[in-house]
C-alpha cells in the first residue's frame, strides 16, 4: 500500500510543528535557567562578601581579646602577638622579593 505524497507531506508538517513548539520551549526554560543562574551567582558574590567581613571581624576580636588579657592569659598574647610579628615579616619580604 503506498502512502500518499500528501499524507507525507502531513506527517513532515506535523513533525516540524512540534519540533518547533519544543525549540520554543525549551528555548524559554534555557532563558529561566540563566535568569536563576545569575541570581545564584549574585548571592555566592554576596556570600563571598560577608563572609569576608565575618572574617575580618572576627580576626579584630581576636587580636582585641588578645591585647585586653590578664595575668594568666599572658603566655597567649605574647604568642599571638609574636605570630602577628612573623606575619608582618613575611609580608615585609614578600614586598622586598618584589
Amino acid at each position: 500500500m503506498a502512502v500518499s505524497q500528501t499524507d507525507l507531506l502531513n506527517s513532515l508538517e506535523s513533525k516540524v510543528r512540534f519540533l518547533m513548539s519544543r525549540y520554543e520551549m525549551l528555548e524559554k526554560e534555557k532563558l529561566a535557567l540563566e535568569e536563576s543562574l545569575r541570581k545564584c551567582e549574585e548571592e555566592r558574590d554576596l556570600a563571598k562578601v560577608m563572609e569576608r567581613s565575618w572574617r575580618g571581624r572576627y580576626h579584630d576580636l581576636l587580636i582585641a581579646k588578645t591585647i585586653s588579657t590578664s595575668e594568666e592569659d599572658t603566655k597567649k598574647t605574647m604568642s599571638r602577638l609574636s605570630s602577628l610579628e612573623r606575619e608582618i615579616d613575611k609580608c615585609i619580604n614578600m614586598l622586598l622579593e618584589e
